[in-house]
C-alpha cells in the first residue's frame, strides 16, 4: 500500500529544508497542463492550416509549429523543467503495523524489518508488498543479505535465515542471550553485535558459531567491515577495531561522549553516527592507524543511520531528520522532512533514498 506524496523545498542558508505542502504536486499538474495545452495548439493550429490550404490561401498565411509536432518534442523542449526537483518525496509505502527498524536491499526487492515481528518485502519498481515473512517472536532489529540469503537479527535473541526466493525459513541461530543489534557478512562468516556485550561469529555455510569476541562494556550497537577489518560501535561509547583473521581486538576509538550507534566505511574513512548528536569522520593514517578528522553536526537528537552515495553521506536521527553532507567539504548540503517519527533506517537503490521511521513508513527520496 503507498501513496504518492509530492513536496516543496526552500533554500536556507544553502540548505535545502523539505516541507510537507501540496505545492510540488501543484507544481507538477501545471507543467503537465502546459505541455498538453501546447500539444493542443499545435493540433488546433495544422488544422486550420489543412482549411486555409483547401482554400488555396497563400502560404504566408499558414502557421507553422512543426516543434511542437510530438510528445518527445516536448521532452526535449521541456524535459528539464518537467523533473522532479532532488530531494524531493516521492513515495510512503505502508504495511507495518509498528515502528520499521531496518532495511535492505537486493536487486528490485526492499526487505524491511519492524517492531510488529514481522519482515516485509516489497517490489522497489510496483511499490507493492510481495511477502511477509513471519518467525521472530520479537522485534526485528537487523537484516542483511548476500545472494539467496535473508540474515535477521531479533529481540527475541535469534537470528533467523531465509531463502529470498522460496520466503523459507533455513535456520535459526542461537547463542546471544540478549536482543541482537546488528549484522554484517563477510566472505562465509556472519558477524552479529548484541545487548549481551558480545560478537558472535558464525559460519555461513555450516550455520556453527565460530567465535565470540569480547571487549566491550555494553550494548554492542552496530559493526562495519573494511578488508581484514571489523569495527564496532557500542553504547560504551567507544569503536573498536579487530583482526577479522586473528579475532584479536586491535585498537579503541574514542571520542564520543555518548553510545556509538551507527558506522559506515568509505574511501579509507570510517563515519560514525552517535547519541551525542554527531557524526565524527575517521581517516587512516600513514600507520594503519585511524585519526578522528572532523565532527559534523546538525542534528539535534541521536544519529540512527548512516548511508553513501558517491560523494554525499546521508545521516537519519531520532530528531525525525534526514539529513545529507558533502563528503570532500564536511558541508551540510540539504534537510529531509517528512517523517513523524525517529528515522531509524536509510538504504540507497538506484537514485532513490529509502528511510524507515517509527511512523510506521518507510519514505522514498529522489536523491
Amino acid at each position: 500500500m503507498f501513496h504518492i506524496n509530492y513536496n516543496n523545498y526552500i533554500n536556507y542558508n544553502n540548505t535545502t529544508i523539505m516541507t510537507r505542502t501540496t505545492k510540488m504536486n501543484n507544481i507538477i499538474e501545471e507543467r503537465n497542463q502546459l505541455c498538453k495545452t501546447l500539444y493542443l495548439i499545435k493540433k488546433e493550429t495544422d488544422k486550420r492550416n489543412k482549411d486555409k490550404r483547401k482554400q488555396r490561401e497563400d502560404w504566408k498565411n499558414l502557421t507553422y509549429m512543426n516543434i511542437l509536432g510530438k510528445p518527445c518534442h516536448l521532452k526535449i523542449l521541456f524535459g528539464p523543467f518537467m523533473k522532479t526537483p532532488l530531494y524531493t518525496e516521492i513515495a510512503t509505502m505502508k504495511g507495518h503495523t509498528h515502528n520499521v527498524t531496518c532495511l535492505t536491499l537486493h536487486e528490485n526487492k526492499l526487505y524491511s524489518g519492524s517492531f510488529d515481528k514481522t519482515i516485509r518485502i516489497w517490489n522497489t519498481e510496483t511499490l507493492e508488498e510481495i511477502a511477509t515473512l513471519r518467525g521472530h517472536t520479537d522485534t526485528v532489529i537487523c537484516l542483511t543479505l548476500r545472494e539467496n540469503k535473508l540474515y535477521s537479527g531479533s529481540g527475541d535473541k535469534t537470528i533467523r535465515i531465509w531463502n529470498t526466493e522460496t520466503h523459507k525459513e533455513i535456520a535459526t541461530l542461537r547463542g546471544h542471550i540478549y536482543h541482537i543489534n546488528c549484522l554484517t557478512l563477510h566472505e562465509n562468516k556472519l558477524y552479529s553485535g548484541s545487548d549481551d556485550q558480545t560478537i558472535r561469529i558464525w559460519n555461513t555455510e555450516t550455520h556453527e558459531e565460530i567465535a565470540t569476541l569480547r571487549g566491550h562494556t555494553n550494548w554492542v550497537l552496530c559493526l562495519a567491515l573494511h578488508e581484514n577489518k571489523l569495527y564496532s560501535g557500542s553504547k560504551d561509547k567507544t569503536i573498536r577495531i579487530w583482526n577479522t583473521e586473528t579475532h584479536e581486538e586491535i585498537a579503541i576509538l574514542r571520542g564520543h561522549t555518548s553510545y556509538v550507534f551507527c558506522l559506515i566505511f568509505h574511501e579509507n574513512k570510517l563515519y560514525s553516527g552517535s547519541g551525542d548528536n554527531t557524526i565524527r569522520i575517521w581517516a587512516v593514517t600513514n600507520t594503519e592507524t585511524l585519526e578522528e578528522i572532523a565532527t559534523l553536526r546538525g542534528h539535534t537528537d541521536t544519529v540512527t543511520c548512516l548511508t553513501l552515495h558517491k560523494n554525499k553521506l546521508y545521516s537519519g536521527s531520532w530528531d525525525k531528520t534526514i539529513r545529507i553532507w558533502n563528503t570532500e567539504t564536511h558541508e551540510e548540503i540539504a534537510i529531509l522532512r517528512g517523517h513523524t517519527s525517529y528515522v531509524s533506517c536509510l538504504t540507497l537503490h538506484d537514485n532513490k533514498l529509502y528511510s524507515g521511521s517509527w511512523d510506521t513508513t518507510i519514505r522514498i527520496w529522489k536523491v
